[in-house]
């Protein structure tokens, strides 16, 4: 895939590139020819219609435009379950917005790359957790089959099991807090109850929803 020769990214943004398949194939490639082209038109079409909030100076940094050739290379070459693409997508997005300074910036980048190690499953899974983690409730339970179940319902699943499939991973990207670990036991809950109860996530984990729910 010819990503090396891609104009900059500021070119690919102008809609008579975009709104014109043998022009956009000019810039793309082959890769337009695919379901991956598809996908990288319609964040070109996106960024194009926020023009307004997106900060030139960012969108034509070499930081930006290596971002975006990661991205291609990204939905090309992995195929990302829907729900883990349009998070990256989202993600991509803000990090070009005029109203983020760069600590938020740098840690936007940071939460792009875990979201790309997502599934589809798992990026649901800490959706819901955020949605149990706004909701107003009196409960301060921190078991974890209880959890399960919860998100389960909340993302459409049938079993809590089909959530703890995905536990491990989720706990390794520190993104949910691990099972608590009593002599060498492991226990069905989890650790660092007093700041996460109920929803289970990790502040990173709450990052990483807010910046692809909100």
């Amino acid at each position: 895939m010819a990503v090396d020769f891609l104009p900059r990214l500021t070119t690919l943004l102008d809609p008579t590139i975009w709104q014109s398949h043998e022009q956009l194939a000019l810039g793309l490639g082959k890769v337009l020819a695919s379901f991956a082209g598809n996908r990288i038109k319609k964040v070109l079409e996106e960024i194009s219609n926020k023009k307004a909030d997106i900060d030139e100076s960012v969108i034509n940094s070499e930081k930006s435009e290596q971002q975006f050739i990661d991205l291609i290379k990204f939905v090309a070459q992995e195929n990302p379950d829907t729900e883990t693409w349009e998070s990256a997508k989202k993600i991509f997005i803000r990090t070009l917005h005029r109203d983020v300074k760069d600590p938020e910036r740098a840690t936007l980048y940071e939460l792009l790359s875990i979201c790309k190690q997502l599934s589809g499953t798992e990026i649901k899974i800490i959706a819901g957790a955020y949605r149990i983690m706004e909701r107003p409730h009196n409960d301060t339970h921190h078991n974890v089959t209880r959890w399960a179940s919860d998100i389960a319902n909340l993302i459409g699943l049938e079993t809590p099991e089909e959530v703890l499939r995905y536990e491990d991973n989720l706990i390794k990207q520190k993104l949910i807090q691990p099972r608590e670990s009593l002599r060498g036991d492991i226990h069905d809950t989890w650790t660092g109850a007093g700041n996460s109860l109920v929803h289970r996530l990790t502040m990173l984990g709450c990052k990483l929803a807010e910046s692809f729910t909100k």
